[in-house]
């Protein structure tokens, strides 16, 4: 699914302009007709805008969660909506702050809060403005608030942890490859130079590092295609479904790294589903709606290939054995949810067993991880130092 930039009037004769999710250009269109928007522009969001908005723009997982939790607080206080939105709006930088301002504008001239956050496009998520639409009809909206900030707050401490484990082996990498570079550029030439002055022949090792430093600019140049190749497949991944399903099933089977996303993939998804179960969304559509959480094409395919398995009478627990995608114990706890009546409880459950195992998988890395590398940086470094140690061996015998 990708996100669609509009510009449009609306029925008042308003210009809008925002961003919408849909899986081409004629569902964007689709999309906006049933909002009452008269399009006027529509075309797809560029790669350089996705990753900008993704990670510092205005839809940002950060600007969400503090929502969420400023809402949660604002509402179970008995604040209105428009009240607490104008709290909230007070309180955010510039770059915030003009999302907020129009979403006020919608709550003023009559939209409901997930009429009004759905207009604002990319901002909020699909999943939740479903969310906010089921608190409103059911009267429990400061809960609803509050159930997706934890969701989403666990979501981003596994994200922050993961940076964190990742952030000192990477530095130390770093670190390692550019003494390694300068041993292989500076030092060991000179070495070399100087043996072969003296008429000694140089031992094997020591040859294969002057080889290797020779062609260390093909390596490099090896090294930043292999980089951009991975780039263009990823890219080309969200173009070509049968290329996203592939790569999206490849990344679940990576030893380490694949695990710690099923599970969080997992837990994101149970913990959801739990919540708009007990808001009173139906199973099929709950499932459409938490695919759109993930940016795994065969997660969503999965997910897609649920909702349609449920819509023909199959129950939860069939539809996610079916999948493949989830341990024996979740699939036990669906079940037993289904038949106690209890599935929100036991999808809940689910989702923090989940999470557990993800947050312990994440505690291994990161013990690991560490060792690992320090073993691996020690050993090519010995390895050069080796290399270089030997030939003055050599030249002391020779002499």
């Amino acid at each position: 699914m990708a996100m669609y930039v509009y510009e449009g009037i609306d029925e008042m004769g308003r210009r809008q302009k925002g961003c919408i999710a849909a899986c081409d250009r004629i569902e964007a269109a689709a999309k906006l007709r049933d909002r009452l928007l008269t399009v006027i522009s529509l075309h797809r969001e560029s790669w350089v805008k996705r990753l900008w908005y993704r990670h510092f723009g205005q839809g940002s997982d950060r600007f969400r969660l503090a929502f969420c939790r400023q809402m949660h607080i604002m509402l179970r206080a008995g604040l209105p909506v428009l009240e607490a939105v104008r709290i909230f709006a007070g309180d955010l930088d510039t770059a915030h702050k003009k999302s907020m301002e129009r979403l006020l504008q919608y709550l003023v001239d009559g939209y409901s809060l997930s009429e009004s956050m759905g207009l604002l496009g990319k901002e909020f998520s699909p999943t939740m403005i479903v969310m906010v639409q089921g608190g409103e009809l059911s009267g429990n909206l400061p809960e609803v608030f509050g159930k997706m900030y934890q969701i989403f707050r666990k979501r981003q401490e596994i994200m922050q942890k993961l940076e964190l484990a990742m952030a000192y082996p990477c530095l130390l990498c770093i670190i390692g490859a550019a003494l390694v570079i300068f041993l292989l550029c500076q030092v060991l030439p000179v070495f070399a130079e100087v043996f072969s002055g003296f008429g000694a022949e140089l031992p094997g090792t020591t040859r294969l590092l002057l080889a290797l430093s020779e062609h260390l600019g093909v390596c490099a140049v090896l090294m930043i295609a292999v980089a951009l190749l991975f780039f263009l497949l990823r890219q080309a991944g969200s173009r070509f479904s049968w290329l996203g399903l592939k790569l999206g099933r490849l990344a679940f089977l990576l030893p380490v790294w694949g695990r710690l996303k099923l599970r969080s993939e997992q837990a994101a998804f149970l913990s959801v589903l739990a919540m708009m179960a007990h808001s009173g969304i139906r199973l099929h559509q709950g499932i459409g709606i938490v695919r759109n959480m993930s940016r795994n094409a065969y997660w969503q395919f999965s997910c897609d290939s649920m909702s349609v398995q449920l819509e023909q009478g199959y129950s939860l627990g069939v539809c996610m054995e079916k999948s493949r995608l989830f341990p024996a114990m979740v699939l036990s706890m669906i079940r037993a949810g289904e038949q106690s009546g209890e599935l929100a409880g036991m999808l809940e459950g689910a989702g923090d067993v989940c999470q557990g195992e993800a947050e312990l998988l994440l505690e291994r890395i990161n013990v690991l991880a560490e060792p690992l590398i320090m073993l691996l940086l020690g050993g090519v470094a010995g390895f050069i130092v080796l290399s270089t140690v030997l030939p003055i061996l050599d030249l002391m015998c020779v002499m």
